[in-house]
């Protein structure tokens, strides 16, 4: 009895030209699961980064109230006036010492 040999890489070769469909609907399985894979991890990263800016949104939002509180405290006018007569010596004029120029 004589051996045959049979050329392994060729009979691959062939039996993937039988069964082209199949070969493609592997790869299309394939990239399809790959591209399913790297949208979900695109969306989640997406997401994460959404959190963030929501969470420093809040933060600044809270911050900038606060700073609203703090104006309206420091600007208040018998705040302004209780300073002014403190640290710098001013009062209301007299009527009697007050001075009115008249522009030509």
């Amino acid at each position: 009895m004589a051996e045959e040999r049979i050329n392994l890489s060729r009979e691959i070769l062939s039996d993937l030209g039988r069964h082209k469909i199949q070969l493609f609907l592997i790869l299309a399985v394939l990239v399809t699961a790959f591209a399913s894979i790297l949208v979900t991890n695109m969306t989640r990263s997406t997401t994460s980064r959404y959190n963030e800016l929501m969470a420093e949104r809040d933060s600044l939002e809270i911050e900038w109230r606060h700073l609203l509180l703090e104006q309206s405290t420091l600007a208040e006018h018998s705040r302004v006036a209780a300073l002014a007569m403190e640290k710098l010596q001013m009062a209301r004029p007299i009527v009697t010492t007050e001075k009115v120029i008249i522009e030509p």
